[in-house]
């Protein structure tokens, strides 16, 4: 899956919760909003670094390592 992709699919899981409560305004969909929120920006900074193929991410290592990261391969394999 792309990092776009991916990306859509949290947007999506948001858009799903958000229709399961009915109100966005509940305790419940204000957690699960915020969880969702820090998921998301999780994903934004493990974007990939794209120079040359491979394409790294810089957040992971200090030289980096090769994408998908750690990070988003265990994001991936949760939301699968």
């Amino acid at each position: 899956m792309t990092h776009d992709e991916l990306l859509k699919k949290i947007d999506r899981i948001v858009n799903l919760a958000q229709e399961a409560l009915q109100i966005n305004t509940t305790p419940v969909w204000i957690e699960t909003h915020s969880m969702l929120s820090a998921l998301r920006a999780v994903v934004e900074l493990h974007k990939p670094f794209l120079t040359d193929y491979p394409s790294y991410c810089l957040h992971c290592e200090t030289y980096g390592s090769v994408v998908p990261c750690p990070t988003i391969q265990a994001i991936e394999k949760e939301l699968s």
